[in-house]
């Protein structure tokens, strides 16, 4: 057999077995859901936040599939939740199933879209209020508490010392209210995925010293 056949042979073949081993991995989803922030009743508001600023929750969530497609996303499946208000001013980013973390202290309802990937249900009570495991907040008070259950208020610092209530915040447990949509796509590869990808480097070397 000569050298370029070879690699005519050996290089499409082994090529082929190594790509149709990478595995397809789990998409994550975001869930989000904008109103603006109303007055406050008792409490002082938290810091760098005002009445009218755009408040934005975003839910980050994996259920283990890649498909926007008839799913179902619970409370467990939650990667990350994060409360934007003022477009920045005040960002907190927690992660109740992570290290430090205990999981939420409600978990009623689920995402659910249908066979158009369109939402039909959404959460009606998911909240934290213990050990709320924060990852990020640019806020120079402690993120203590939230609420996504269509009451008021729905974010706290300072263990219930300040808030933020929203303007529409019964719209928070309706399905039209949110949009989901896929966020990134976790693409690490296995060691036996890398070991091929250096055969298949090694035939190619292999072939080019035997021309």
């Amino acid at each position: 057999m000569t050298n370029q056949l070879l690699k005519a042979l050996c290089l499409p073949a082994v090529t082929c077995a190594v790509f149709s081993a990478i595995p397809a991995h789990a998409a994550i989803f975001t869930a989000t859901y904008t109103d603006t922030v109303a007055a406050v009743d008792v409490l002082p508001l938290v810091d760098n936040v005002n009445v009218g600023d755009t408040a934005v929750i975003t839910y980050q969530l994996d259920n283990g599939g890649t498909s926007l497609f008839n799913q179902t996303w619970n409370a467990t499946d939650i990667v990350s939740v994060t409360f934007n208000f003022g477009n920045g001013a005040h960002v907190t980013t927690f992660n109740p199933n992570g290290v430090g973390g205990d999981g939420l202290d409600s978990t009623t309802g689920s995402f659910v879209t249908n066979a158009s990937g369109q939402l039909t249900a959404v959460p009606s009570d998911w909240n934290d209020v213990s050990n709320v495991n924060v990852v990020s907040t640019n806020s120079t008070q402690t993120p203590t508490q939230w609420f996504v259950n269509g009451f008021n208020g729905v974010y706290y610092t300072d263990d219930f010392g300040k808030e933020v209530n929203l303007t529409n915040v019964a719209g928070n447990i309706v399905a039209a209210n949110w949009t989901i949509q896929p966020a990134q796509t976790q693409t690490t590869p296995e060691p036996g995925t890398v070991l091929g990808l250096l055969a298949v480097g090694s035939l190619g070397l292999l072939a080019r010293k035997r021309q």
